[in-house]
């Protein structure tokens, strides 16, 4: 009889496993790319991407030392072959923490891009090394939690932080451990976007970039106000965030229905004259009024076929190079719908 039982709950154990497998596969295929997790289909970008050269990635290895374990949590930390086995690290070092669509070629193109300036590091939190995925963000945030055979690594409690929060504050040691007495940098894009903030408790993080922030995700309409304000972090991680004096730059979209410009209204409470802002205006990538929604200001919309959007992605990615060379020296202000900050600084000429 009790062996009848523990098959009886085997089987539904599995059947449950299977549905959910299944039901999470088929809305995201139905609702696949970045804006799969938001209100609706109409939130989602419609930009559309250029077809990108095939790149050869074998230069970025996992570092030795670093694919660290913590509360039960290992992932794979990325860095350039050069980096790991040249004991001098000449660059200043930069955390890259990537999109809710995994370690993508865009993200490792936008690496060798930083690594002309800095040391990158990039830890694949979740997904597969060189690939594209709108599934794997998605499962390791809704389902995670739920499901008692997974790990609950982004599950916010209400208080301290997520594994997911504790893991990276050990890979920012291992990165302090490495580099001495450089500051470290950091930035976070859409599921990651606020992720930076919580690791502004090491005072070796001096400056952070938070483009277009999208935690908390809902399924559809199943959300409240509060979570449009959000930034998806518990409040002990927001608290010591304010107790630093870190730099913090964030950007969006004018358009972006996922990171809506609440989010930077938040930031802009908390953060006050230690936030710039540089939000990217409808009128300089979609002048002709075509509601044109692009997302990803650093990443996938570098790729856009939308010229103005293209555009738009360079000028971010070159204000966030030059904050992150000089964060002390880069004017700061709280500026909504700009394309630049308006007093005297490095990011006056971003457009």
């Amino acid at each position: 009889m009790r062996l009848a039982c523990f098959s009886i709950r085997g089987a539904m154990r599995t059947a449950l496993r299977y549905f959910l497998n299944g039901s999470m596969v088929a809305l995201l295929l139905w609702q696949s790319g970045c804006g799969a997790f938001e209100l609706s289909w109409l939130h989602r970008p419609n930009t559309v991407k250029q077809n990108i050269e095939k790149n050869d990635w074998s230069n970025w290895i996992v570092c030795p030392t670093m694919s660290l374990s913590s509360t039960g949590i290992k992932h794979d930390v990325f860095c350039l072959r050069d980096v790991s086995s040249n004991g001098t690290h000449p660059k200043p070092p930069v955390l890259l923490l990537h999109e809710l669509t995994g370690l993508t070629p865009q993200t490792l193109r936008y690496a060798m891009e930083l690594s002309e300036d800095f040391t990158v590091y990039i830890p694949m939190l979740f997904g597969s090394f060189g690939e594209e995925s709108a599934l794997r963000g998605p499962w390791a945030y809704w389902i995670g939690p739920w499901v008692f055979w997974t790990r609950q690594e982004w599950s916010v409690p209400s208080e301290g932080s997520t594994p997911m929060v504790k893991w990276l504050r050990d890979v920012v040691s291992s990165i302090e451990r490495k580099h001495g007495p450089w500051p470290i940098r950091i930035i976070g894009n859409c599921m990651t976007g606020a992720l930076p903030l919580a690791l502004l408790d090491n005072a070796h993080v001096d400056a952070v970039v938070v483009a277009q922030p999208a935690l908390p995700m809902r399924f559809w309409w199943w959300h409240i106000d509060e979570d449009y304000s959000s930034l998806g972090l518990s409040n002990d991680d927001l608290v010591a965030a304010q107790k630093s004096k870190a730099k913090i730059l964030a950007l969006r979209f004018e358009t972006d229905r996922i990171s809506p410009q609440t989010k930077l209204k938040a930031l802009q409470w908390r953060f006050g004259d230690r936030l710039s802002v540089v939000e990217l205006c409808a009128r300089d990538y979609d002048p002709e009024g075509k509601q044109v929604r692009p997302h990803s200001t650093l990443i996938g919309e570098y790729d856009a076929v939308q010229d103005g959007v293209r555009q738009q992605s360079k000028n971010a990615r070159e204000a966030v190079r030059r904050f992150l060379l000089e964060p002390t020296n880069t004017a700061v202000g709280n500026h909504s719908c700009v394309s630049k900050v308006n007093r005297g600084g490095a990011l006056e000429s971003v457009r």
